[in-house]
């Protein structure tokens, strides 16, 4: 789903590679081993600054991006694009009538006014039955917060109470009220303390995390996965991904090591048939960040420009044409001058 102007999508990367040839390193420092950018409008393609987690890039002001899901130190976020006003509707409704006629409310506070809201439910369990006897009586909680005007994000945790001799403990309400409490004092500490609105075109200089209409500020080191995508307006035969926080384990392949699409995947297949090029692939230093680059051709006029950091995180990939039956109408030569135009303003947010 995309939004408007600032919108996203989680998509599935169709990243890797084959064994690199010898090849001499390109850095941003060393623009004659680039293509030249002359036949492109630079100033366009790098008109305003883009934020997307702890990364930022120049790009085009006209664009649509965004992210569906995200993880974020140990917590599991959903976005909904322009739907915070039904998810404030339905806590409430949910606070009066339960949810799905057997979840409980337990508790609902409000934790920034208009901004933030949290809710507490159970399951309409008996504390005789197997399950609560074994587990304990099992809890949802939920922190609704919002950004970029209308947009929702959710949180969802859980907790559980443990039984005394197969019955609800004495202590059994204050026990539930303490952890309500610890979940709220989480939910701020991870969250809400630490976020506040953030305007398209800003980046924050100090670590942290940038969503759409929003940063979380941290100490850098939180892990961070989001696969977000970002098109612009009139180029309809292009996309840009960013894959944050795939990290490489120890001995995994490379981009220059993997197979370039998955095995028994459908890009697999048309690479069977048609095969590709490998316009250009090696080292590639970006901003101080040591990476590889793999650029390939396929199908005609189909391309897809991959970026990885050492270590695998971050990765950046632009296809174009790749949506489209004939491919793109644009010249390798204007696509290879895009591609090392923008690929070059990638730094870290600090």
């Amino acid at each position: 789903m995309m939004k408007p102007t600032t919108t996203v999508l989680l998509t599935v990367s169709l990243l890797a590679a084959c064994t690199p040839p010898a090849v001499s390193p390109l850095t941003e420092q060393n623009p004659s081993a680039t293509t030249a950018s002359s036949s492109i409008d630079t100033a366009y393609w790098t008109e305003q600054p883009y934020c997307s987690g702890r990364y930022q890039l120049r790009l085009p002001s006209h664009r649509r991006h965004g992210s569906t899901h995200i993880d974020y130190n140990g917590w599991s976020v959903m976005v909904l694009f322009n739907d915070w006003k039904r998810n404030v509707s339905t806590i409430n409704e949910t606070k009066q009538n339960g949810r799905d006629g057997t979840d409980i409310v337990v508790d609902t506070r409000t934790l920034i006014p208009g901004q933030a809201m949290m809710q507490v439910t159970r399951s309409d369990f008996d504390w005789d039955g197997r399950y609560v006897k074994k587990h304990g009586m099992p809890y949802e909680a939920y922190l609704y917060f919002k950004l970029d005007n209308n947009d929702a994000y959710i949180v969802r945790s859980f907790f559980y109470i443990p039984p005394e001799n197969g019955k609800a403990p004495a202590n059994w309400k204050a026990k539930e009220k303490e952890l309500i409490d610890g979940m709220e004092k989480k939910f701020r500490q991870d969250f809400l303390n630490n976020l506040r609105v953030r305007q398209e075109f800003e980046v924050p200089n100090r670590h942290g995390i940038c969503l759409i209409g929003g940063f979380i500020a941290d100490d850098g080191k939180k892990p961070f996965t989001a696969h977000t995508t970002v098109e612009f307006a009139k180029q309809h035969d292009m996309s840009l991904e960013i894959m944050h926080g795939d990290e490489l384990k120890k001995g995994e392949p490379t981009l220059l090591q993997r197979d370039i699409a998955p095995e028994k995947s459908a890009l697999a297949k048309i690479f069977k048939i048609t095969g590709y090029r490998t316009i250009r692939q090696g080292p590639r230093t970006i901003n101080g960040m040591s990476g590889m680059e793999k650029l390939i051709k396929w199908d005609g006029n189909k391309y897809m420009l991959i970026w990885e950091r050492d270590g695998g995180n971050p990765r950046i990939m632009m296809q174009f044409g790749t949506e489209k039956k004939d491919g793109t109408k644009r010249s390798e030569a204007e696509i290879l001058a895009i591609w090392d135009t923008v690929l070059p303003t990638l730094k870290p947010v600090e």
